[in-house]
């Protein structure tokens, strides 16, 4: 009996290690897939801020509770098709129950992933995208239940700037608003939620005008909006860096006399401040990170911790790289601490779901619906809940450009500066 009663012992045992150890020998592998090339031009910081972030969690960041991450990074070169690609071949050649989670940055990949990533794969997904068609109120988590955007919609982001104007008006009437957007999805995002919300808030919408990336003028545009007698312009859906942002914005200042410029989130920040120089002083625009960039780098307040944070790990990771600048190295700061965000929000999300006892691909996605985060105090300090799948943050930023001489050549120097306090748009009474 003794005998039989410990081969029986022995077989339980051989049976829970043979179940138990495979399971924890899994590996913790997520996919990750930034723009670092293509049409957009080269932006490898993006890449550089997600290595660094990354080899940081696998070693002073701890981990998942002690436990490395197989991390895979691809360049999707700005291409839906390439970013679908990757995403088709990582789930193919990587089981559920290894790969956790997936990023992206654009709503151009999203759109063609909707089935694979929310039905098939049942994945949760970090996007750049702040699309309103995804991540508004007619999608979110009850359309597209494994999406999450790092940042407040277009739509919040259009509706956050004419709040403003409306609280800020003190002319006659009704303030009398134009729109400049780009003939792409990202340009005309938002734009239906926006033109509603002006009807409601009694805002004249005087102009919507298409204004193309290969521009090469804008003195039409600009005497279309002054025939309209615009007085706000909100330019929307453009890089800061593009040269027609440039032409756009140097030519309004000459022709659009005492008109307010806004924007938003990728025309706010460092890059405007290089290409339209002076004629963005006094700007107004949204931006769902803070200012992350000054002119010259030096000038870059600190006292935001994310902010430090991530000017710390590119000067310990990238010294060359933070010291060059424009010149082959970090152009933008927010290039790389995008990349940098990216780490720490995988980081977070996989540790809270192992925390909870269910580190599978279910568990990231309770974690991420049940997070409340002040992420590093990015947000002065303020936190934000992900039930909306979005980080609803916004500040509102206002530009304040000097040009100075810099032996015998005149430079740009300035910031974009906050105007406001962070506004959690979920908590917004519209």
């Amino acid at each position: 009996m003794k005998q039989r009663a410990f081969l029986v012992l022995a077989f339980i045992l051989a049976m829970v290690f043979f179940l138990v150890g495979p399971v924890s020998a899994k590996e913790i592998k997520t996919l990750s897939q930034f723009p670092m090339s293509g049409p957009v031009g080269s932006l490898p910081e993006f890449g550089w801020g997600f290595i660094d972030g990354m080899n940081w969690v696998n070693s002073e960041g701890g981990g998942v509770n002690g436990k490395k991450i197989k991390w895979f990074l691809e360049d999707f070169r700005y291409s839906p098709t390439v970013e679908v690609a990757n995403f088709s071949k990582y789930t193919a050649e990587h089981p559920p129950d290894e790969l956790l989670m997936a990023t992206g940055y654009i709503t151009g990949g999203l759109k063609p992933l909707i089935d694979k990533v929310n039905k098939e794969q049942k994945i949760p997904w970090l996007d750049g995208s702040y699309s309103t068609e995804i991540f508004g109120a007619e999608g979110g988590p009850s359309k597209y239940p494994y999406y999450y955007s790092l940042g407040a919609t277009y739509g919040d982001q259009l509706k956050t700037l004419l709040k403003w104007i409306k609280e800020n008006y003190k002319g006659k009437g009704k303030p009398r608003v134009g729109f400049v957007y780009s003939p792409t999805a990202w340009g005309r995002d938002g734009i239906p939620e926006a033109r509603a919300y002006a009807k409601k808030k009694g805002i004249d919408l005087v102009a919507e005008i298409e204004y193309p990336y290969s521009a090469t003028s804008a003195t039409s545009e600009c005497m279309e909006l002054r025939k309209a007698k615009a007085q706000y312009v909100i330019y929307h859906g453009f890089s800061g860096a593009s040269g027609c942002t440039a032409i756009f914005f140097k030519t309004a200042k000459k022709i659009l006399k005492g008109v307010q410029l806004m924007g938003t989130h990728y025309t706010t920040g460092r890059m405007p401040i290089l290409v339209a120089q002076e004629a963005y002083d006094g700007y107004i625009g949204v931006a769902t990170r803070p200012f992350l960039d000054a002119v010259p780098r030096s000038k870059t307040p600190m006292d935001n911790p994310m902010v430090k944070m991530a000017h710390d790990f590119a000067k310990k990771y990238r010294p060359e790289e933070y010291k060059k600048g424009l010149k082959g190295g970090i152009k933008d700061m927010f290039l790389y601490t995008e990349g940098l965000t990216y780490a720490l929000m995988l980081q977070k999300a996989l540790t809270d779901a192992d925390n909870a006892g269910d580190l599978s691909r279910e568990g990231v996605k309770k974690a991420l619906d049940n997070m409340v985060w002040d992420f590093n105090g990015m947000f002065g300090g303020k936190t934000f809940s992900y039930k909306s799948h979005t980080i609803p943050m916004l500040q509102i930023f206002k530009a304040k450009v000097k040009m100075v001489d810099v032996g015998g050549k005149k430079v740009p120097t300035g910031a974009v500066v906050p105007i406001s306090e962070w506004i959690n748009v979920d908590e917004v009474k519209w």
